[in-house]
């Protein structure tokens, strides 16, 4: 494959490329020929892992936001989805994604629930992912976040990676801070890519053994301003490296997609048909798909990127499927998807961790700004005789998640630092990967209204103080909303706003705390079954001792 910048003509025909460079004998009087004016073009750019969910919205809307930005092709990972619904969740989306104009690709959900560790809505195993594997775009096995069953010989797991390489699709990793014979271990299972490394040492152990390596740039979790110039600086082959987003929030996607991380290689100092490729061909050689998109080649779909300006990256128009972008019309949704959300009404005593000492010690979240990965502390808090309660004043929150999907019943406990809160709580229906409802507060009474807030509403991010003060409704299966990410992203705007009077400084708040529920980021965690030591992978006493 050519990495070059050529002068010429692009002949297409149903929609696919049939001539490159002087196309004048495939044209006829018939032909409707489009002057871009010596304009660069580059193939339309592919998200090479993101869950679309985390952008609040349904995949119709995500697709009409990232064809703006030349995004012509995402590979999705539908486990927040699974996680509440199911495989039935799962055809959902496959049927959505077939009236879509852009290139859907899917990898079907490897861990539903993430761990063990978690209740989730559903289970899926061996048997429910091989209905999928044959389907049309499915293009392999979604990332494999239970690392500990894939390195303890788990048959499950291994005959359903075996399920997907039989079949000659991809098997996506997620292994954070895994090096060494670990690494080896799961590799050898034939995992083959990862998009979750923290360090660029990490990250290029991994590479240098094999391992195609994702540079993720999230809404939360980014790695472009570490990694990209000393990849650059040290020469290393981008041939294995391509962009993914993994998460977005609706302002971020509003702003830019793929677009904004090719900019942003290229302000790091990428050469830009590298930084092109690294968002096109590189990605669709890794999911075994660049015989239909991700270069400007015959017979490849004529999805095409039409620039302003190759070094900013200024995009002026998209071509998809040979056709100027069309306009993206929503569909309906059945019924069953806007009633998912199965708990009982709670009580500020349900929240609490019971203690009758007037002193205990107790494990700590600590919040990493910017960043999926907690640290964790030890501090010593008090009780009023009967409960253990959050200290404001240094920052020590109390955190809860509720199972919601009529299951368990279970309540996790804990606390938490990092958020500022002075006074109040935020409460949300949206907490990876199996979306149980996670509340953050100074008082038990306000995350209380909010748990209660969002049973009624069916999904959601509310915030109290006192009262139920503002939220955003999200009713499709609890976490996405069925109107525009320009709609969704000017109420979650408005929420910043609450959300900073009450004292808290991250930068986007309802997705740290989204993550604070998957056991599958170090190093502590929490979900409905309780405290989660991701290390030792096994749930563990809030309060270690009374003092």
């Amino acid at each position: 494959m050519h990495k070059e910048i050529l002068k010429g003509d692009i002949a297409i025909s149903s929609g696919f490329i049939a001539g490159i460079g002087d196309v004048d004998e495939l044209t006829d009087a018939k032909t409707t020929i489009l002057d871009v004016k010596n304009a660069h073009v580059c193939p339309g750019l592919i998200d090479g892992h993101v869950h679309f969910e985390s952008s609040m919205v349904t995949l119709t809307q995500f697709a009409k936001q990232s064809l703006v930005h030349g995004t012509t092709g995402i590979v999705i990972d539908p486990h927040e989805i699974a996680n509440i619904l199911g495989t039935r969740g799962i055809r959902l989306v496959l049927r959505e994604a077939t009236q879509l104009p852009i290139d859907v690709f899917v990898m079907i959900s490897s861990c539903v629930p993430s761990s063990p560790l978690e209740t989730s809505g559903t289970r899926l195993g061996r048997k429910e992912i091989k209905e999928f594997l044959d389907k049309k775009y499915v293009v392999g096995l979604g990332e494999v976040m239970d690392y500990p069953a894939v390195l303890r010989g788990d048959p499950e797991k291994l005959r359903m990676i075996s399920s997907a390489l039989e079949r000659k699709l991809v098997v996506d990793g997620h292994c954070p801070e895994m090096r060494g014979r670990e690494l080896f271990g799961y590799m050898s299972a034939g995992i083959s890519s990862d998009h979750a490394s923290v360090t660029y040492d990490e990250a290029l152990e991994k590479a240098r053994i094999g391992m195609k390596i994702m540079l993720r740039e999230g809404s939360v979790a980014k790695c472009l301003e570490d990694f990209m110039p000393k990849l650059i600086q040290n020469g290393v082959s981008l041939e294995n490296f391509f962009f993914a987003t993994d998460d977005k929030n609706p302002a971020d996607l509003i702003k830019g997609h793929m677009d904004a991380l090719v900019r942003a290689a290229i302000r790091l100092g990428t050469d830009p048909v590298q930084a092109i490729s690294m968002a096109t061909i590189n990605t669709a050689r890794h999911y075994r798909v660049d015989q239909l998109v991700g270069s400007i080649s015959i017979d490849r779909r004529a999805n095409l990127v039409i620039l302003d300006d190759l070094a900013a990256f200024r995009i002026k128009t998209v071509i998809i499927r040979g056709e100027i972008a069309p306009k993206i019309t929503g569909i309906r949704y059945p019924e069953y998807v806007f009633r998912t959300l199965k708990c009982k009404k709670i009580s500020p005593d349900d929240l609490k961790l019971r203690s009758e000492e007037k002193k205990v010690s107790a494990h700590i979240i600590e919040i990493v700004p910017g960043k999926l990965i907690t640290e964790r502390s030890i501090e010593e808090l008090e009780t009023d005789g009967m409960a253990v309660l959050p200290d404001v004043e240094r920052d020590i929150l109390a955190i809860a998640v509720i199972e919601r999907h009529g299951k368990s019943g279970n309540i996790g406990r804990g606390f938490v630092r990092g958020f500022n809160l002075k006074k109040g709580a935020i409460g949300q229906s949206m907490a990876h990967d199996s979306h149980n409802i996670i509340l953050v507060g100074t008082d038990f009474e306000d995350m209380a209204l909010c748990a209660n807030k969002l049973r009624e509403l069916q999904g959601g991010i509310v915030l109290a103080k006192d009262r139920v003060i503002d939220y955003l409704h999200l009713p499709f299966a609890g976490i996405l909303s069925t109107e525009s990410a320009t709609v969704v992203d000017k109420k979650l705007e408005e929420l910043h706003r609450v959300v900073r009077k009450m004292g808290c400084r991250l930068d986007a708040p309802f997705i740290q705390i989204s993550f604070l529920a998957l056991p599958v980021i170090p190093s502590l965690k929490i979900t409905d079954m309780g405290l989660v030591d991701v290390e030792a992978f096994r749930v563990i006493e809030p309060v270690i001792n009374d003092v």
